[in-house]
């Protein structure tokens, strides 16, 4: 797994206003964080628990869930591709990340040709026809993680590009997703379910307060959560 490396800066302030702007800046954004737990234990999400499956309606939590789990990637050192209905996604997950990421906002093809050079490459529904390009021109995207957040929004031929890809993370409500028999045909490391899925026999879910969820996993199987970093 390639990683991308960390520049790190600092600057020392000299005036003592300063230093407390910038310590309740970091508390602030400290404060924000949400912490992903298993079973209420802290639970360490790794390119191991992929290709990975999140359902839940909207307000059930599921997608929080699922941007946490992506900035725990990122702070890995994990390579990104963040699909998602619109920029909020990536709004929340530069909350999450707690940083300021190498990101690139594809608009246009012209931005292809560089976008290796950026740890998390992110692209909205409105320019999902740049996709193919883009797989056909990234020579790490085998790579990288895939959030493909809102997937219900995105068109079948889109959702079928990443059906193969080992590293992927489908999220979003299945009940509205055209491709909801096929996503659930395919074999995942890890199964998170914030919502029941509609008239399916298949999984029964215990009663779920929002930020919760029922994870199915390799190994293992049982409740997660979200809590706020103290």
């Amino acid at each position: 797994m390639r990683k991308f490396a960390e520049t790190l800066g600092s600057h020392k302030a000299t005036e003592g206003f300063l230093v407390l702007e910038v310590s309740l800046l970091i508390c602030y954004t400290i404060i924000m964080r949400w912490i992903p737990l298993h079973d209420n234990q802290p639970y360490s999400f790794t390119y191991e628990d992929l290709p990975s499956l999140v359902h839940g309606e909207k307000g059930s939590g599921a997608s929080l869930f699922t941007l946490t789990l992506l900035s725990e990637l990122y702070r890995q050192g994990e390579p990104l591709i963040l699909l998602s209905e619109g920029e909020a996604a990536k709004t929340e997950f530069l909350d999450q990340a707690n940083d300021s990421p190498d990101i690139i906002s594809l608009t246009d093809q012209a931005q292809i040709q560089t976008a290796q050079e950026h740890q998390v490459i992110h692209v909205t529904k409105e320019h999902e026809l740049l996709l193919p390009h883009l797989l056909e021109n990234l020579p790490d995207k085998m790579e990288r993680v895939v959030l493909i957040k809102n997937m219900e929004t995105f068109s079948s031929d889109t959702i079928a590009l990443f059906y193969r890809h080992p590293l992927v993370m489908f999220s979003g409500d299945l009940n509205k997703s055209l491709d909801k028999e096929s996503l659930l045909q395919l074999k995942f490391n890890a199964k998170f379910f914030f919502s029941p899925l509609h008239n399916d026999l298949r999984l029964s879910l215990p009663p779920l307060e929002k930020y919760h969820g029922y994870f199915l996993g390799r190994i293992s199987q049982g409740t997660v959560s979200l809590k706020q970093a103290a």
